[in-house]
């Protein structure tokens, strides 16, 4: 029986809590409702000049952002060119690799890699290629303009430089050779 009692009791208790709670939390909801729908209204009466002022600000806003977005786009309209070039330089690679790693094998194999020794001068070969080298400076040149030419220059053909080193004479080295100059017209 105290079951019961003790029972009848809580459900009494539980309806006195409903019943407050409903006659203190519905006008509380209801003045909150209106607040907000008073909110509501004031803000959009505010939002239409709002917004109108700060329509560049959201266009900026929004080029920014597509200007941000793009390379991300265009990855994405680009995606079977990137994937076709990223396998032909995987492709490239690995038939690089494979070439090198074949030209190594076959030169090891070969034995192209060995380079000859270079030949060393003794120091009689040496004498003997400095005598050789005076020897043909101290020789008289043998071919002069005079043994070039069966006859002999006219005036306008000896310049200054070469009436001057007439009396001189170094061989072909010191000579100048004129060229005829060919004409495109």
């Amino acid at each position: 029986m105290s079951d019961i009692h003790l029972n009848a009791n809580s459900n009494a208790a539980l309806a006195w809590a409903k019943t407050i709670g409903w006659w203190i939390c519905y006008p509380i909801g209801i003045v909150l409702w209106y607040l907000v729908v008073v909110v509501l209204f004031v803000l959009n009466l505010l939002y239409r000049p709002v917004a109108f002022l700060l329509q560049p600000v959201i266009y900026l806003g929004r080029f920014t952002l597509a200007c941000l977005v793009f390379p991300f786009t265009l990855a994405a309209r680009l995606e079977t060119i990137y994937i076709y070039l990223g396998v032909a330089a995987i492709v490239g690679l690995l038939g690089g690799l494979f070439m090198r790693g074949t030209y190594s094998t076959l030169k090891r194999i070969f034995h192209l890699d060995a380079r000859p020794e270079p030949k060393l001068r003794t120091a009689k070969q040496y004498r003997e290629e400095k005598r050789k080298q005076k020897m043909k400076v101290e020789l008289p040149p043998l071919l002069s303009p005079g043994h070039l030419s069966p006859g002999p220059l006219s005036p306008g053909y000896l310049s200054l430089s070469d009436s001057a080193r007439k009396g001189r004479q170094r061989g072909l080295l010191a000579q100048t050779i004129l060229e005829e100059e060919d004409s495109d017209f």
